[in-house]
């Protein structure tokens, strides 16, 4: 076994809480006494964390879903679930190829520095990268970067969601990396919605020509243009494209919520990352409910009473959080 393998055994280990003190006492001895291994290392546990966030064992919203029968987080307590584990675990390192490729390197060229933005939970963060290309982040989101921009490329990684209006260079083209899923362009004005935990992966465009390309097999590609939005499923690896009336780009940086012909179910996972207040559905046909809405300044209480105005479903409050269901 190579060094770098064993250090990525070890890591994959520490991040799921696998490590030996032997172990432990290897990492600190051999691999985090370069400033620039440590820096990573914490890098990629940062990353780790937002994918696979760790759930208290005596969680009380864990057990409401239980009673209403909701799956939440299922533990691996076998070898074979290890192993499982720990292939996925190499995989999303090696997927964070930003990561990869500076990971045990001592030097690197331009004074290139790996640089991680991250917004809060209510926050909403402006960013201007090296290039002149400019960046929001919605809540909750992530966006690492190797800046200054080496080379033929300028790629960076996202987690979360996130609008850029790229400055236009030819010779560079400008990539988005997100789990699964390259988005490729030269110049253009773009929404990505990937969050940790959901199935589809969300891209609108608004000026320009985007290429989305599915990191599983580059033959899976589509190109969208102006005034379309594309979802991409990351376990089935497929794409739908369709048009839509995308309306101003990203509102959701002046506080507004926009939703256009979405499913009730996935409008309840942004109403709770903007209120941080946990939302149960329990009727499958009742979170297929279609909506298209505007909401700017509402309460969260407010917000699902307009929806529920033909009177569809019933809500309510409990401590854990809001609950849904049929009449």
């Amino acid at each position: 076994m190579t060094e770098r393998e064993k250090l990525y055994e070890l890591f994959v280990k520490d991040l799921m809480s696998e490590t030996s003190e032997e172990d432990k006492r290897c990492i600190s001895k051999n691999f985090l006494l370069n400033e620039e291994q440590k820096n990573n290392y914490n890098l990629i546990k940062r990353f780790w964390l937002s994918y696979f966030p760790k759930i208290g064992e005596n969680n009380i919203i864990e057990k409401t879903e239980k009673k209403l029968g909701f799956t939440y987080h299922q533990k691996y307590k076998s070898e074979k679930g290890f192993v499982f584990k720990m292939a996925a675990t190499l995989l999303l390192i090696a997927s964070l190829g930003l990561i990869g490729l500076y990971l045990l390197k001592t030097h690197q060229t331009n004074a290139a520095k790996i640089t991680e933005y991250k917004s809060g939970p209510n926050e909403v963060k402006e960013i201007t990268l090296s290039d002149g290309t400019k960046v929001w982040l919605n809540a909750a989101s992530s966006l690492l970067t190797v800046e200054p921009f080496q080379k033929d490329t300028r790629e960076v990684r996202l987690i979360g969601e996130g609008y850029f209006e790229v400055t236009h260079d030819p010779e560079r083209p400008f990539i988005v990396k997100t789990l699964g899923l390259t988005t490729k362009v030269l110049g253009t004005h773009f929404n990505i919605v990937s969050y940790p935990g959901e199935k589809h992966q969300e891209i609108s465009l608004f000026e320009g020509k985007v290429e989305l390309i599915d990191e599983k097999n580059s033959r899976n590609n589509v190109i969208i243009n102006p005034g379309e939005q594309a979802y991409f499923n990351c376990e089935k690896s497929n794409f739908l494209v369709k048009a839509t009336e995308l309306g101003l780009p990203a509102v959701w940086r002046n506080g507004m919520l926009h939703f256009y012909d979405e499913e009730l179910n996935h409008i309840a996972i942004t109403l709770e990352r903007r209120f941080q207040t946990k939302i149960l559905i329990k009727d499958e046909k009742v979170g297929k409910l279609r909506y298209t809405a505007n909401f700017e300044g509402e309460t969260l209480k407010k917000i699902l009473e307009l929806l529920n105005e033909a009177h569809e479903f019933e809500f309510y409050e409990t401590e854990n959080g809001i609950i849904i269901e049929s009449l």
